[in-house]
């Protein structure tokens, strides 16, 4: 079996799948501008956005950088890596970015933030063992921070940094998930603070309201990093018109034994206070100082807006007065490209000019640029959860996401939250929602569905249903103004199918006109020329019907639509990045790919057939019942005159079902046994069972899914195959 010509298509299949390698490419991403939340007065602080250095794996990425500290810039091209502007839309799996440590820092620890990740990041320092890892994280778009000990930097010389995303908790959860790609994003801002031994977390903040006045509650930790006996600690807080302080709290914080966070409520009463409003997006600004008597001291500034929200009788009410909602969603490739621009700010207020009073973020959470221009502008945004399609086996915690919205929810524009897209009807699901309710409140929370008869354990109101490019309630409508364009990417295919269909033809018909063979001749040690024609062009014809085939998986690959639903973010990464690299090369990889299992299939089989066949043969001799490929090759080349796609792909599976039984005939013909043909397949399809095991749960959510949309197909046809059954006998 493992013959020259095995051997043959072997490499060819391997030079394939190296170039496809070799070429590799992850989708284009756009650089992007960033906010920062919070300002410390007293932090010194290095902004670590900007070029990074982009590696495949993290020995290469460590290998590359210890060789260039050491002085050694003659990398070759397949280990030298690639620059990467961060933050980005791109998709990565290693960055790594040099870092020089002022000496003044030495005497502070490091606090490392990164906002925007998505995905699994492990953080290394001068180093890729376990003792130079910094720390880990999953992140989901918010803020992250990782503690330095000052010992772990080297003061005075480079510092390396490098950055391994993998796959997230929700890829992997998420229907037919895993943590392939190895890589993620990050889409905020990146920077580096040396803080002293105590500093102030960031704060939770609720406002009560008493007529005009209003009673604001400030909760935040004190985070110890050092020896509590520095203390006890002053708590100074004061809300300011931004030219005087309209009202202030002090408080001292005594030392806790073996506390290393103290919790802080601070209350503040405003009288006559102003709202934050559409018309009047005012801004008070909160100032936080702790200190103690050492003289150390941290500070955080934020602006802080006043309003209530809430939905009654179906209505949004903002600060008591209903507000019917036109609003505009954006799909991630459209955030990218306004945000790449940097002026959102004149966007958001072109928005309001049309009348827009709402944003709908679909897919990720909106960087803090965003959230800083809308509470200036005044425009509601409405965010989601990254909850989107996943088994209710599998669902998060709400909780897990309770410093991810209390980070977003200091923000008076951030109105309401999508707290999940697309899940299942079960008690686990309503048990989701109502937790996850409770996490958003006071911000509205809603629920996205496909069909009407999908429970959410939420109010009919909180329930909304995607129509199309909208989603449309009595308190409004928002519609997705620019949804992605979904096209065949592979570009020349219908030009490459014509060509095929034309050889194939010209093979069919010089196969026609060969001479008749039988079976007993591909033992035939010296054959006659014209039977030596005939075994040409079936080979021939062997080949050009691999290629179609590949050729029809490769443009069902690329046929694939991610983004076919607007409101739901492509549902699998791994198509996205299949569909990002060059058709041909993932063609060459199938035709390979085909090929070598059609002969594995045949050298199986043939040790079990009379007089053991030379595979080669056996394979030429089994041709000729495929010769019907003919019509699915012009099929697929009529594709550009309206034959739809499925067409040939219905079509091969049919005729290859309907010329099964002469194929079996044949076998039998020549004293032999079909099912040795059926091993190979067998495995395979036996491979595909097992794997598909462990995705049960996505199995039956799928399944739980589709019903209520097909059931009314189904109650349908059986209305109509009941009426026709009636009409015949009556």
């Amino acid at each position: 079996m493992f013959n020259r010509r095995f051997m043959i298509f072997m490499a060819l299949w391997a030079l394939a799948i190296g170039s496809l390698w070799w070429n590799w490419r992850s989708p284009e991403g756009e650089s992007l501008y960033a906010g920062q939340s919070g300002i410390s007065s007293t932090r010194f602080t290095q902004n670590l956005n900007g070029s990074w250095n982009q590696f495949t794996s993290l020995r290469q990425a460590w290998t590359t950088e210890s060789e260039r500290s050491q002085g050694n810039n003659n990398q070759s091209f397949l280990t030298r890596g690639s620059s990467l502007v961060l933050p980005s839309s791109s998709r990565f799996s290693v960055v790594t970015k040099r870092l020089l440590i002022p000496g003044e820092w030495s005497s502070r620890t490091m606090v490392l933030t990164f906002n925007g990740v998505q995905g699994h990041a492990n953080v290394y320092l001068n180093g890729i063992s376990n003792t130079q890892k910094i720390g880990e994280f999953e992140g989901s778009g918010g803020a992250n921070e990782l503690e330095i000990l000052p010992k772990a930097f080297r003061y005075g010389e480079d510092n390396i940094l490098l950055v391994e995303l993998t796959g997230g908790e929700g890829q992997r959860a998420s229907f037919l998930g895993s943590a392939w790609p190895k890589s993620g994003y990050i889409k905020g801002d990146i920077r580096l603070e040396a803080v002293v031994e105590t500093t102030i977390m960031r704060p939770q903040v609720k406002v009560d309201w008493i007529g005009t006045t209003a009673q604001i509650t400030v909760k935040t930790d004190l985070l110890h990093r050092g020896f509590l006996q520095e203390g006890p600690w002053t708590v100074y807080g004061v809300i300011s018109d931004g030219s005087a302080g309209l009202a202030e709290q002090t408080l001292t914080i005594p030392p806790e034994e073996s506390a290393d966070r103290q919790a802080v409520t601070l209350s503040f009463t405003i009288p006559e206070a102003r709202r934050w409003t559409m018309e009047d997006p005012y801004l008070y600004q909160l100032r936080l100082i702790v200190s103690n008597n050492k003289g150390d001291m941290d500070d955080l500034s934020l602006p802080l807006g006043l309003r209530t929200i809430s939905l009654e009788s179906g209505k949004w009410v903002l600060n008591d007065q209903i507000i019917p909602i036109i609003g505009e969603a954006l799909t991630p490739q459209e955030e990218y490209k306004l945000r790449n621009t940097g002026d959102l700010e004149a966007w958001l207020k072109s928005e309001r000019q049309k009348g827009t009073n709402l944003i709908y973020f679909i897919g990720q959470l909106p960087d803090e640029l965003w959230l800083q221009a809308a509470d200036k502008v005044g425009i509601g945004l409405w965010v989601e959860l990254p909850v989107e399609l996943i088994p209710s086996q599998r669902l998060p915690q709400p909780d897990d996401f309770r410093n991810l919205i209390s980070e977003k929810m200091l923000h008076p524009s951030l109105w309401a939250w999508t707290v999940g897209k697309g899940l299942a009807s079960d008690g686990l699901a309503q048990t989701y929602f109502q937790q996850a309710q409770n996490e958003v409140h006071p911000n509205l929370a809603f629920a996205l569905t496909l069909n009407t008869n999908s429970l959410t354990g939420l109010s009919k109101e909180q329930s909304i249903v995607v129509q199309g490019t909208a989603i449309q309630e009595e308190w409004g409508e928002v519609t997705v103004s620019t949804p992605p364009i979904i096209d065949v990417r592979w570009e020349k295919e219908h030009i490459f199918a014509g060509v095929l269909a034309v050889i194939m033809l010209f093979l069919g018909w010089m196969n026609i006109r060969s001479v008749t063979w039988r079976y007993k001749e591909i033992f035939d040690t010296k054959p006659k020329r014209r039977l030596r024609n005939a075994w040409l062009w079936n080979g021939l014809f062997v080949f050009a019907r691999i290629c179609m085939l590949a050729g029809l998986v490769t443009s069902g690959l690329f046929r694939i639509p991610i983004h076919i639903n607007p409101w739901f973010s492509h549902l699998w990464p791994r198509i996205e990045l299949l569909q990002a690299q060059s058709p041909w090369l993932i063609w060459a990889t199938f035709v390979g790919l085909f090929m070598l299992m059609r002969l594995l299939q045949v050298g199986v089989a043939a040790p079990h057939l009379p007089d053991v066949p030379h595979e080669i043969g056996l394979i030429y001799w089994l041709e000729r019942r495929y010769r019907w490929a003919i019509f699915v090759a012009i099929s697929w080349a009529l594709l550009p005159w309206g034959v739809p796609y499925y067409g040939p792909v219905i079509g091969y599976i049919l005729l290859l079902s309907l010329f099964l039984p002469i194929r079996i005939h044949d076998i039998h013909r020549i004293k032999g046994r079909y099912h040795p043909f059926l091993w190979v397949p067998g495995v395979i399809i036996a491979s595909l069972s097992v794997g598909a095991f462990f995705y049960l749960a996505d199995w039956i959510f799928l399944w739980n899914w589709l019903l209520p949309l097909v059931e009314p197909i189904l109650d349908q046809l059986r209305t109509m195959w009941h009426t026709q059954f009636l009409n015949l006998f009556t």
